[in-house]
């Protein structure tokens, strides 16, 4: 790759340069091992919800409020990804919490909606 040979003079270029210098054995690796995609669609359409939430709320207004939601927003993923219902699950656990002062575990996926 001619391009990360050459030195640059434009301190941004040299950071790009300096990265691709670091990943250059794994920036083609979609095309050496099957089921491995050659743009990242998945990871952007993962996180497109918490930005959304951002967008429609007008951003965080401040550090503890962009903290909060993104532990929110994992959990939330996190349920979802396990066949879990988010919002049913979280109010279980907090009713839960409420009556013995513990969380309980997540429930079977299969029980759950």
């Amino acid at each position: 790759m001619e391009m990360i040979g050459t030195e640059w003079d434009d301190v941004n270029a040299r950071r790009i340069i300096k990265r691709l210098r670091r990943h250059q054995n794994d920036l083609f690796t979609f095309l050496d091992q099957d089921g491995v995609p050659f743009e990242n669609n998945h990871a952007e359409r993962s996180i497109r919800p918490a930005v959304i939430v951002r967008k429609n709320s007008y951003g965080n207004r401040s550090q503890q409020g962009a903290d909060c939601q993104a532990v929110l927003m994992s959990v939330f993923r996190t349920l979802k990804q396990r066949g879990h219902d988010p919002i049913r699950t979280i109010i279980e656990a907090v009713k839960t919490n409420l009556k013995t002062g513990t969380l309980p575990k997540l429930p079977d996926p299969a029980s759950d909606g």
